[in-house]
């Protein structure tokens, strides 16, 4: 069974906020852990509990330890700045392209109910045989532009079924034409060979003495 998923969003239960917190910490370190061992890669990582839940006293977590992240920090500082830049993303990057992408989205349902807006118009245009009087000059011009798009689709398959029309149509008096000559090619030999057959057998009757 598929796991639902999971909304991203702030939990306002405490119990559950603090339940879902250990066990996405502990998840997302056993994972880093696994990526540095299985690929051979420097990887640190540094955990602030949420102000709510943490103690003024309680410390960062850290993986692998405290030296090693300093270690990967240093080693970080080192490139050249056009290097950590590359593929870097904070906080705010992060949420910068998850709005783009939801923005894309959003663009592409509204798309889409645009153009199941227009055929549910265009259905009730032809039952009704005419307009509305109420379409704004904004509603009648997206009418024009979809009425337009519709239209060049359909030259389009048009043009798509006579080049298809026209290739078989092609193809079938080609084949026509190879059975004419083969059949023409097949009378000419019968024909030789009746009167070949008539000679020699004139030829028979002649050395026989027989008129």
């Amino acid at each position: 069974m598929a796991r639902s998923k999971v909304k991203l969003a702030y939990i306002t239960n405490d119990a559950a906020r603090r339940v879902t917190y250990k066990k996405r910490k502990r998840g997302m370190m056993k994972k880093i852990s696994e990526l540095s061992t299985l690929c051979g890669v420097d990887a640190c990582a540094i955990v602030y509990n949420s102000r709510q839940d943490a103690h003024p006293l309680d410390e960062p977590e850290v993986w692998p330890s405290r030296m090693g992240v300093e270690r990967v920090i240093e080693k970080f500082r080192q490139m050249p700045e056009i290097d950590q830049n590359r593929k870097r993303m904070d906080h705010a990057d992060y949420l910068t392209l998850r709005i783009a992408k939801e923005k894309e989205k959003l663009k592409k349902k509204r798309h889409d109910n645009n153009e199941k807006e227009f055929q549910l118009r265009m259905h009730d245009f032809m039952l009704r045989n005419r307009l509305p009087e109420n379409l704004s000059f904004f509603d009648l011009n997206n009418l024009a532009y979809h009425t337009d798009m519709k239209l060049r689709e359909i030259d389009m398959r048009l043009q798509m079924l006579l080049e298809k029309e026209n290739k078989e149509m092609m193809m079938d008096f080609a084949s026509s034409k190879s059975s004419r000559k083969n059949m023409n090619h097949f009378s000419f030999m019968e024909e030789n060979n009746h009167n070949n057959y008539n000679s020699g057998f004139e030829m028979i009757l002649g050395n026989a003495g027989i008129n």
